[in-house]
This record gives C-alpha cells, sequence and structure tokens, in this order.
C-alpha cells in the first residue's frame, strides 16, 4: 500500500544514527590529505536546539553534530536533513587547511533526508571542485564510504550493495535505499558521510548497524530528484496521487471483494481528499492494472529496469514530479477504464498530522493551565520508540488514517494535552490527550481558532468539548487572570501562547 507518507507495502526499518556508531577496525590505508577528493568534500559542523513537544514552551539544550559535505555546482554543498532539524548555526570547514565559513539552508527536504546549504561568502569555495554524479549502482556493485578524521585524512571502507529497495528514511517515509555490507572504522559522530562508486557520488549514508555492519545509504536516483527539484527555485518535494491502495495477495480479501483470480495490480482501499486521484474519478473498489505502462503484481511491485522488483510507490512518488500526466488503467465492475491523473505536492506541514515539525517551536495555546496543541507525529513519539502502542490509540488511529478518514472542515487535530497544577485547582489535572471539538459550540478546525472561540462564553462560562469523555468541561474566565499569572510564575513561561503557522 502506499500514500502520501505511509507506505505499508515495505517493511519498516529501525536505523541507527552514526553517533551511536561502534569502533570496528578493519585493514585498510589511510589516504593522505593530498588525495583529490579533499577538494570536494567539506566538513559541516552544526549546532542544533531541538523542542520539547510534550512541554512545547520548553526547548532542549544545544548540541553540536558534524557530517561530511559534498560540495556541489552552485556553489553548494550537499547532505542529509537529519543533522539540520532545528539548526541554530552552520559552520563549514576545509578538510585540509581548516579554514572556517558560515553556511545557511538554501533546499531543505526532511523527508527525503537532503538539504543543499550554501556558504554566506560567495567565494568560500571557489578553490573547491564539485564532485560527479554515478546513478547507475546496481545489486552486488561496490561502493565505498568515506570517513574523515580531524586531521584531514580520508578513510574509505568498502561494502558490497547486499539490496536495492525501499526502506523507511528517518522521517519515516518510505523510498528508495542501498543496504551495504560494510564496517566503519571509527567513531566520529558523523550524521552524513559521501558514498561513492569508481569517484562518483552514489549517495550519502544515512544509518549504521555495527553489530550487524550493515549500512543504509541515501540512493541516487531520490538524490538526483531532489536536486532536479531544487534547480529552479521552487521546489515542489516528491509528489503522490492521493491514493490509499493495498496489494492483493490476500486471498480472503480477494474473495470478499470478489476479485477475479487472474487478475494482478493495486485495490484502492482509500482516497484522500482535494488530490489527484479524487479529481480523476477515481474510487475506492477500484483495481489498479497499470501505470504509465507498467504493471503492478499482486504484491504490490513492479518490474523496474535496472532494479528489479520495486515497490509501485517508487514509481509513483520518485519516478514522477508534481504537474506531470500519469496514464492509470482500472479495473472497475468488469471494465478496464483509462485515468490521467496528476501528481501534486502537499507540504508536510500542511497534514492534518504533520509527520515532523522542524526549525519552529510547536504550536500552543495555554487557557487557565489547560494546554492546548495540534497533533503531530514528534508529539506521538514523545511517548517512545514504540509510540504506537504506548501512545493513546484515538491520538494513533488518527495519525494512521488521517488521510483517509472524513475529518470535516478540520484542517489539524487540536488536543487538550495536559493540565497544568495550580494551587486554585481546577479539577481537570487528570486529563490529558483529548482531541477537542468545539469550544463555546465553536468548531475547532486548527489551534488558531481558539482565540475567536473565547470571545464567546456561554452563560458567562467557557465551554470546551471533546469527543471522549469527560465529553465537555468548564471554565471560569473571571479566574484565568490569576491562574495565568501563577502559570508563568511557577512554570517560567516565556508565553501563555504561540500561534505562529510553521
Amino acid at each position: 500500500m502506499f500514500e502520501r507518507r505511509s507506505i505499508i507495502l515495505c517493511l519498516g526499518l529501525s536505523l541507527i544514527l552514526l553517533e551511536g556508531c561502534a569502533a570496528v577496525p578493519i585493514s585498510k590505508p589511510n589516504s593522505t590529505t593530498q588525495d583529490p577528493l579533499v577538494q570536494s568534500l567539506i566538513r559541516v559542523n552544526v549546532t542544533r536546539q531541538n523542542y520539547n513537544f510534550h512541554q512545547p514552551w520548553q526547548q532542549g539544550s544545544p548540541s553540536s553534530h558534524t557530517g561530511i559535505g559534498v560540495v556541489m555546482e552552485g556553489p553548494r554543498i550537499l547532505l542529509t536533513s537529519q543533522m539540520m532539524a532545528n539548526h541554530r548555526y552552520v559552520e563549514l570547514e576545509k578538510l585540509v587547511t581548516g579554514e572556517k565559513g558560515r553556511a545557511e539552508v538554501e533546499v531543505i527536504d526532511y523527508e527525503a533526508n537532503l538539504a543543499l546549504i550554501r556558504p554566506m561568502d560567495p567565494d568560500f569555495l571557489k578553490d573547491m571542485r564539485p564532485l560527479d554524479f554515478g546513478f547507475d549502482a546496481v545489486e552486488g556493485d561496490l561502493l565505498t564510504i568515506l570517513q574523515v578524521k580531524r586531521n584531514g585524512n580520508i578513510v574509505p571502507s568498502d561494502g558490497p550493495i547486499t539490496a536495492i529497495e525501499l526502506l523507511r528514511y528517518p522521517s519515516g517515509s518510505a523510498f528508495l535505499a542501498y543496504r551495504l555490507n560494510s564496517s566503519l572504522q571509527f567513531r566520529l559522530n558523523n550524521f552524513t558521510l559521501p558514498v561513492l562508486k569508481n569517484g562518483k557520488l552514489a549517495g550519502l549514508l544515512m544509518g549504521y548497524d555495527a553489530k550487524g555492519q550493515s549500512v543504509d545509504v541515501v540512493a541516487a536516483p531520490i538524490i538526483e530528484h531532489f536536486l532536479k527539484e531544487a534547480s529552479d527555485g521552487d521546489y515542489q518535494g516528491f509528489p503522490n496521487l492521493g491514493l490509499k491502495v493495498v496489494s492483493m495477495d490476500d486471498p480472503q480479501l480477494r474473495r470478499y471483494v470478489g476479485i477475479p483470480e487472474d487478475l494482478d495490480g493495486l485495490y484502492v482501499q482509500g482516497i484522500q481528499r482535494g488530490l489527484g486521484a479524487e479529481k480523476a474519478g477515481l474510487r475506492e473498489g477500484d483495481i489498479i492494472i497499470e501505470i504509465e505502462g507498467f504493471t503492478p503484481d499482486r504484491h504490490g511491485d513492479y518490474e523496474h529496469p535496472v532494479y528489479g522488483k520495486v515497490s509501485v510507490s517508487y514509481l509513483i512518488r520518485c519516478e514522477f514530479y508534481a504537474g506531470d500526466r500519469v496514464r492509470l488503467k482500472i479495473f472497475r465492475e468488469g471494465e478496464v477504464l483509462e485515468k490521467e491523473i496528476v501528481p501534486e505536492y502537499i507540504p508536510p506541514e500542511d497534514d492534518p498530522i504533520p509527520p515532523f515539525l522542524a526549525d519552529s517551536p510547536p504550536r500552543y495555546f495555554i487557557l487557565g493551565g489547560l494546554v492546548l496543541q495540534e497533533l503531530s507525529l514528534p508529539y506521538l513519539r514523545k511517548y517512545g520508540s514504540d509510540w504506537s502502542f504506548k501512545a493513546p490509540i484515538s491520538l494513533v488511529y488518527y495519525q494512521k488514517n488521517q488521510y483517509t478518514l472524513d475529518l470535516g472542515d478540520r484542517e489539524k487535530i487540536v488536543l487538550l494535552s495536559r493540565v497544568l497544577q495550580t494551587s486554585r485547582g481546577m479539577g481537570y489535572e487528570s486529563l490529558s490527550d483529548l482531541i477537542i471539538t468545539r469550544i463555546n459550540n465553536q468548531p475547532i478546525r486548527r489551534l488558531g481558532d481558539v482565540p475567536e472561540a473565547l470571545r464567546f462564553p456561554i452563560n458567562g462560562f467557557h465551554k470546551i468539548e471533546f469527543e471522549d469523555p469527560p465529553r465537555a468541561i468548564y471554565v471560569d474566565p473571571e479566574e484565568l487572570a490569576g491562574i495565568n499569572q501563577e502559570i508563568r510564575q511557577r512554570y517560567g513561561l516565556p508565553a501563555l501562547h504561540n500561534l505562529d503557522a510553521h
């Protein structure tokens, strides 16, 4: 199945960041600083400060991270985005001379784990050489991972590609990746490392399992798509068709739906409102039997001319660009119909439940100790790595089905995340994670609706309604000033609300 940001045809993967790499020595001589590659690589030092989504007025302690970026035409530098999230300061450092300079973000895609940054001094990279690309890596090829010592020496580690498939990136989305079998030689706390084939860039390392000696690499076709989209200054990311589909290898599904035994394809389980599939007239229950000449099998794969069997989600999200016209053949009620769909790019922050929020603080509104927030995946992930089991089931349900549920006019899911204790004791201190539907009889479509709804108390009280028990609570507006003052002093709040758009 594939959809906007959740693809269940692919197995999830737990990636271990290079921060946690263990030292695994191998016998390979170090390169010297005379290696011509030093003119194409640059150390990137980033200071970051993350946000606390369960206490949205707080930030964590600053932390420093280092990666090895690749010099591109522009001049620009390519690296993974996972080291750039919530960055406060970005510094470039030349490998040989140690010369340093400031940098800023040009384009960043947290979903695809890629970023382009540029030096603030346009002459900083004038003596550097852009690295060429190689897009021809196939299973069995030997790739080289480049680590760099503090003295600038490049240390290569070779490893064969054992698989080319869709894997979960740190964002949670599934994209094409190379899986290598290799050992990294020492611990450098790097988020980004270049991966080469025959001296040309083949990908960027994004995860390393030291125990299994397994390396996961952002594949060159994903980088190529990213760079092409970024080239015109109007970045449109990786689009989608607005479909939720499932494979048809389940015999019980086939019998239940009445799918002919000789028919392969993808079963349309849901249609996302307002996007290409709905506009093209696709319906739930349709069976997609062809996409631009490619025929998906009942497992949800198609035959890629280079990589062999690959999930159809790669075809949809990575082979096409926003605004393309994609021809489909569907089977509906015994007939074969042709449809044309236009893929669209919707920024992740516009999702009902955003998969990630970075570089800006979480939105919140505190009403007399009631902390109101918009639901997001970062909020759910505060429940731990197994958040899908530990977080409230109602919130997980919305997150998993947000693209096909009928949310009415709601743009976001607003919830009462917690209640701050005060000496005035409102009696609601045990409440948490309740989805808000209305305040003072006004529908709450997003957090920004709250201030307007509070203008109209009902019989002298603010009435806040929820989907689940206790269904409604009441707040006396005359007590808010005193409670809010105590909250600001007790919890050291810089402000009682942040409603700025992401």
